[in-house]
């Protein structure tokens, strides 16, 4: 939870155009909206995980004993499809709720004579079912209606590596190898052909995510690189027991995903590293990002490092505009590990692509470990050891009312936010708001700051809560004002105005 320090900002001062309140729900993951604050906090609201969890488990002996979400779930048509990783191949499960997955016989992969539901295998022969030249890892599935081409309906972007290569493109943190992205394309999903192995190498290691941009009309890339802050090589060069490798994120544009602005080894963007508010030895393993209410946020997968022990959850980033990220609050996770002898105790992953919207809730699918990432030291666990106890890994889903990823939140003492110059663009002001308990009022000020409107008073929690006025709402609604919230022993998570 982090404190919302007064901003010393007269409401005169704010620069710039009034900030047009419309449709387009206002959350508070920054300050974009906020003019001035007292006595409120900035609340991450943790992701609920469904009590059902796992909602997919290694049951098939071609599965080993993980199933991983190095992958993807997506609604598509009348059913729910998932492009998930098992020993280290890429296999596929469908549902019709989203919690219960079956694995179908697909005709493609046949292992001991029986049928699976693999898609694609790793290191097979060239000409077996299911082979992709150099394919490595899985990142992830999308259905793509932009494509002209039916045949490349599908898309699945994957870590593609060439041992013992020797050319112009070796990847300069492996030597000997050749790393990118690579792109599998299928009419159905289920029948998958190489498109190519090199799509990008601005991308030289698992967990790469991307997304579709509306505002660009791009697909935006965020890879992994190596790099350290010079604070952050100074604080673990005297520790060894945090191995740090360095692991931050970069970015990369294309217009079809087959095409990408930067495509070199080592050429992508850096966008997101550890700095000195993270703990030593944290790395920032990955991050998913998803455009959402004209903001983007960021699934952070944070590497989280001890002396003894190690795990890997998700926190929150938010940019405005795909390049510049901030961590949101005191990084505290959105999505954590669980408690001791849960499926999830120590290696969360996010799946590749945007949550799902199932009715008031959004829902997100993460894969999660019995085991530590490797390596760590510890009294049981020397230098890339084993934990104790049985290791497997599952998928399951956690989800939030919507826009609640964070609230300006108050406790017993009155606490006040004022927004910037707004104008609103509707005839009602709308909130997602917790005041069950509590109450918050609305003020409506003028440019003077004198009060010109004042709501009654919200005493319910709802994620969509019309605001009504004392008496007549204002009916110059077009001029710029500026609000302001009275918030006791409540939650503002949005506002918008229709």
């Amino acid at each position: 939870m982090t404190s919302c320090l007064l901003i010393a900002l007269a409401l005169a001062a704010a620069p710039g155009e009034p900030i047009t309140l419309d449709t387009q729900k206002q959350l508070f993951l920054d300050d974009y909206v906020v003019g001035s604050c007292r006595n409120l906090s900035r609340q991450i609201h943790p992701a609920l995980k469904f009590a059902g969890n796992p909602v997919l488990r290694p049951t098939e002996p071609w599965e080993g004993d993980a199933t991983i979400l190095y992958g993807s779930v997506i609604a598509d048509g009348q059913k729910y499809r998932m492009w998930y990783t098992a020993a280290g191949n890429v296999a596929y499960a469908e549902s019709t709720n989203g919690t219960d997955w079956k694995k179908p016989a697909l005709g493609v992969v046949t292992l001991d004579g029986r049928d699976t539901n693999l898609v694609i295998r790793a290191n097979a022969p060239p000409d077996s079912p299911g082979a992709i030249p150099y394919f490595h890892e899985a990142f992830g599935a999308f259905r793509d209606d932009r494509d002209p081409d039916p045949g490349r309906r599908y898309k699945l972007g994957f870590l593609s590596i060439q041992r013992d290569y020797s050319g112009p493109n070796v990847d300069r943190f492996h030597p000997n190898q050749r790393r990118g992205l690579g792109v599998a394309v299928s009419a159905d999903g289920i029948h998958w052909r190489l498109y190519e192995n090199w799509a990008t190498e601005a991308t030289i290691d698992g967990a790469t995510h991307w997304m579709f941009d509306p505002k660009r009309q791009k697909y935006v890339l965020y890879g992994r690189t190596k790099f350290a802050l010079p604070e952050v090589q100074a604080a673990v060069a005297d520790k060894p027991w945090t191995h740090f490798w360095g692991r931050s994120v970069i970015r990369a544009e294309s217009p079809d995903f087959l095409r990408w602005d930067q495509s070199k080894p080592g050429s992508g963007e850096l966008v997101l590293t550890a700095d000195a508010k993270d703990p030593v030895g944290n790395e920032i393993y990955s991050m998913m990002v998803f455009p959402y209410e004209g903001i983007y946020i960021g699934l952070v997968q944070m590497f989280q490092k001890r002396r003894d022990t190690c795990w890997l959850e998700i926190q929150l980033a938010v940019s405005r505009d795909t390049v510049h990220f901030s961590r949101v609050g005191n990084r505290e996770a959105f999505i954590p590990v669980g408690p001791e002898g849960s499926w999830d105790r120590f290696n969360n992953s996010i799946a590749m692509g945007p949550p799902l919207v199932r009715d008031d809730r959004l829902w997100f699918y993460y894969g999660g470990r019995t085991y530590r990432h490797s390596p760590f030291n510890g009294p049981e666990y020397p230098y890339h050891g084993k934990d104790r106890g049985k290791h497997w890994g599952a998928i399951g889903v956690a989800s939030i009312t919507r826009d609640r990823f964070v609230s300006m939140t108050a406790s017993s003492d009155e606490g006040e936010l004022v927004t910037k110059p707004v104008r609103l663009t509707g005839n009602v002001l709308h909130l997602n708001a917790a005041a069950g308990g509590g109450e918050i009022v609305v003020e409506m000020l003028d440019g003077k700051g004198a009060v010109v409107a004042r709501s009654k008073p919200i005493h319910q929690d709802g994620w969509d809560i019309p605001v009504a006025w004392e008496g007549k709402a204002p009916k110059d609604l077009q001029s710029p004002v500026t609000l302001r919230f009275r918030i006791r022993e409540a939650k503002l998570f949005a506002l918008w105005c229709q």
